[in-house]
């Protein structure tokens, strides 16, 4: 078996074009939608006064590149017609067969270096070989780093006089402001549907192809004001379709929603049919079309409503062929502000809900159900929007008997203001700070307030608990998250940690090493007492600050006014003379002369274990061998 392959010309083969270079245009004449721009380049050229800089601005499609190209020839030209270059001469045709290499192309998102624009600033020293300017297209210049744009700008100031520079950009806000002003600035505007359409007839008429009215609004809209986005459509349709095309091949080859099932879902949506929108939906998705897809187009739809309803000529903004533009505003007729404001608020949502979503139907039939039926919504919007039906209702006259509706408007007004008003919060009165100077303690199971004295053993284990707990978790580090900071109850049986209700690791923690806890405990007390650990709200009695029980009589002081003032508050706690005291330093306890006194811990000295209660007291550290005692 033998495979032929068919060249076309000599030395090329056939290759399909795509329909948007195949009709690219060759003068300015024919560049849709930019005659602002390209009156103003053809004036420069016939009056000698071209610049050496320009920058096109523009979204995609909109004839940035190709009006560049059309003035890289027209400068050349040999015989330029009224401006426009002519095509025929040996420059023109050199220039679009690539022969001359006075003109030169650069992608910069590809030739983005340093070293990139220092070849461009080497090669413009030379001058043009076959052409008068070489110019240099600089595509999506915006794609140069900043060295780049540096090493461009003196060279891009003061070119050599057959040097021109022409800068394309997408996203002329990335472009640093030294080079905005050494440039001619151009912005392409976006092109309308109806400048679309009438330049696709002139293709199609060229290429043969059947097109019917409806199919050219169609493609008008979803070129999105782009020329080249529009003809690759139309070419990827009538590679589906062949040469007669009209807008149900086009939903059919794009997989997008027909205007007809819009307006179906609205008007369910309108009258409240839930069924009608289960059923469009349905056929939205056995037809393979993309739900989001559609999704976007019922938001349009609904903003363009909103603009039928707040403009007098909204058929001049709107691109809508007369028998949708008579449904259009019927719709928005129908449907008050609020309410099309509030379904494109709903639908919004529920797209940014759905963004990751494998599976976002049933978040967009829930949406639609409460757009339909406003009494599944109770949010404060669709509240507002049942408000404002009724009373639109009223003043209509569609409710003669409003006794009843009175009193409903009365109760959603009652919710709209409990839903959107911001609750006043209660007034919380400025409550005393008081400051507990060591750990609070709360009584459980309390003890007799005559035992409440600092010769009790649960007391000193209680007004030394920072001393203690530190000690233990320096002998013990995984305890740190079940003693520090932890505020404890006493009982006659012994202390109970108290732990937050949302603190279950630390909480788990004690309880697992409860026992080991209770033997240290028994060594700091000498006395055998339980250690128990319990949730806050499980204790509910009073608090009370060991530190200003006096010692012996029993009597519980009130809490220390803090002061606004932070010095104050040093001075009142801790005197007038304030000193940097050692981390290794702790506090110790003296049971005989009950108050404090500090000590380093290295100065401890073991002892026998008669003497360990007040050892610990005093801030020694246990050794892992007497944790295990």
């Amino acid at each position: 078996m033998a495979f032929f392959r068919i060249k076309k010309g000599i030395g090329g083969y056939m290759a399909h074009q795509a329909i948007y270079r195949k009709w690219r245009p060759m003068v300015f004449e024919d560049i849709v939608g930019q005659g602002h721009i390209t009156q103003t380049l053809k004036n420069q050229i016939l009056n000698d006064k071209i610049g050496h800089a320009y920058l096109f601005c523009g979204t995609r499609g909109t004839g940035k590149t190709t009006c560049a190209k059309v003035l890289s020839r027209a400068v050349n030209c040999l015989n330029p017609h009224d401006g426009s270059p002519c095509n025929e001469c040996e420059v023109c045709k050199g220039i679009l067969d690539g022969s001359i290499l006075d003109v030169k192309e650069i992608d910069a998102a590809s030739n983005n270096g340093v070293d990139n624009i220092r070849e461009i600033r080497d090669d413009v020293r030379y001058v043009s070989t076959n052409a008068k300017y070489t110019v240099y297209i600089i595509d999506e210049v915006h794609m140069l780093s900043t060295g780049a744009f540096n090493a461009l700008l003196k060279t891009l100031e003061e070119p050599p006089e057959h040097v021109i520079f022409i800068l394309a950009t997408t996203e002329a806000h990335k472009v640093p402001q030294t080079i905005l002003s050494r440039c001619q600035r151009f912005d392409f505007k976006r092109i309308k549907p109806s400048d679309i359409i009438l330049r696709m007839k002139e293709i199609a008429h060229g290429d043969k192809l059947n097109i019917s009215e409806d199919a050219y609004e169609l493609l008008g809209r979803l070129a999105d004001g782009s020329m080249r986005d529009g003809l690759s459509i139309l070419e990827r349709v009538v590679s589906a379709c062949g040469n007669s095309i009209t807008a149900k091949n086009i939903t059919a080859t794009l997989g997008i929603s027909t205007a007809e099932s819009i307006f179906q879902i609205t008007d369910a949506i309108e009258k409240g049919d839930v069924n009608k929108i289960i059923s469009v939906i349905d056929n939205v998705m056995s037809d393979g079309k993309d739900l989001r897809v559609f999704i976007d187009s019922l938001i349009k739809n609904f903003r363009d409503m909103l603009i039928c309803k707040i403009t007098e000529d909204s058929s001049a903004m709107l691109d809508y062929n007369a028998e949708d533009m008579v449904k259009l505003k019927a719709l928005s007729d129908k449907m008050s502000f609020e309410k099309i404001s509030h379904a494109t608020s709903v639908l919004s949502d529920a797209q940014a809900d759905t963004k990751w979503m494998k599976s976002p139907r049933i978040v967009y039939e829930l949406a639609l159900i409460k757009l339909a039926r406003p009494e599944y919504d109770d949010s404060p919007s669709a509240v507002m929007d049942r408000l404002a039906s009724l009373e639109s209702k009223v003043k209509n006259g569609a409710v003669t008997d409003t006794s009843s509706l009175s009193e409903r408007i009365s109760n959603l007004e009652e919710k709209v203001k409990n839903g959107i008003t911001v609750q006043p919060t209660e007034t919380v009165k400025k409550k005393e700070v008081t400051e507990k100077k060591k750990t609070s303690v709360r009584l459980y199971n309390p003890i007799p307030k005559e035992e409440l004295t600092s010769d009790n053993p649960i007391v000193k284990v209680a007004k030394n608990w920072d001393n203690i707990s530190r000690t233990m978790c320096n002998s013990a580090g995984y305890l740190k998250a079940a003693l520090m900071n932890r505020n404890i109850t006493i009982d006659s049986d012994g202390i109970i940690l108290l732990f937050n209700p949302k603190e279950k690791g630390a909480y788990n923690i004690a309880a697992a090493y409860k026992d080991k806890m209770q033997v240290i405990f028994k060594r700091a007390s000498g006395t055998d007492f339980a250690v128990k650990v319990a949730y806050e709200n499980d204790i509910q009695e009073e608090l009370v600050d060991f530190w200003n029980l006096p010692g012996g009589n029993g009597e519980v002081n009130e809490p220390t006014k803090v002061s606004d003032d932070p010095l104050d508050n040093l001075v009142a706690n801790f005197g007038e003379i304030v000193e940097n005291v050692d981390e290794s330093e702790f506090m110790e306890y003296d049971s005989s002369k009950d108050n404090f006194s500090q000590s380093s811990l290295d100065d401890n000295n073991d002892e026998d274990d008669d003497n360990a209660p007040e050892e610990f007291l005093e801030g020694k550290e246990l050794s892992p061998e007497d944790d295990n005692n």
